[in-house]
């Protein structure tokens, strides 16, 4: 039953909250237009910083705005999952979890189809923005191998986001509280700030913001990991139940 249990919820939080998925999407394209309209990291040297470019101010906003533009891509993605969230506080508050313990599943099967089920809607809008990235970059004649680096930047930065965010607000309670149609889960919160150090070091270090984007991105993995392995041990059944 589990096996296809994540896909389900995948479809059922769309359909119960198409809100979060729109404005996702809205900011997606808003971040691929920055993207494009800077050059999309196209023209861009393999620091960066546009060989045309001469004037400081100029050569800041040509390596920051691209980078800007993946940070509000990962943001979009998060949007994009957040119904996944909703749906496992709603189903918590009217005893869905509490029928798939019954049905035998344990904590840990539960936990694993939520995530999976945030995973899958977060790859899909992933997925669309790097194409459109990469076709974009192919256009305006983008090295490969920077294509290759802020298609990957998108994609952990974005992955990791989603399920640290996801873990962290089903393994506590008091980020559950929080009912469909009022305030939302403040996990997503959790999520939205572990980004917020990509805007900044975009402005603040943009000969070096690359770099310090891809460690962000893996201290969030890292941490996602050990959010997973811990779980069994912040996972109790009262958790699960209204």
């Amino acid at each position: 039953m589990s096996s296809g249990l994540g896909t389900v919820i995948a479809k059922r939080s769309v359909s119960l909250s198409k809100t979060y998925p729109i404005f996702g999407i809205i900011l997606a394209i808003v971040g691929l237009f920055l993207a494009s309209s800077s050059g999309a990291v196209g023209n861009l040297s393999s620091n960066g910083i546009p060989a045309s470019v001469t004037g400081t101010s100029s050569v800041e906003l040509a390596t920051s705005l691209p980078l800007v533009a993946v940070a509000l891509q990962v943001l979009a993605t998060i949007l994009f999952a957040t119904p996944v969230l909703l749906l496992y506080v709603y189903d918590k508050n009217n005893g869905a979890l509490e029928y798939f313990l019954s049905l035998g599943m344990n904590q840990g099967d539960i936990y694993r189809q939520y995530l999976r089920a945030a995973l899958i809607l977060s790859s899909a809008l992933v997925a669309f923005n790097v194409v459109i990235d990469l076709v974009a970059g192919l256009i305006e004649g983008t090295s490969g191998l920077l294509l290759l680096e802020v298609s990957g930047l998108i994609v952990a930065m974005a992955l990791a986001a989603v399920s640290f965010g996801t873990l962290v607000m089903m393994s506590f309670s008091s980020l559950q509280k929080q009912r469909v149609g009022s305030n939302q889960p403040l996990g997503m919160v959790i999520g939205v700030f572990t980004i917020l150090p990509a805007y900044l070091i975009a402005f603040a270090a943009p000969s070096i913001a690359l770099e310090i984007d891809f460690l962000l991105a893996g201290l969030l993995a890292s941490l996602s990991l050990l959010m997973y392995l811990a779980s069994s041990r912040l996972i109790s059944r009262e958790k699960l139940l209204p």
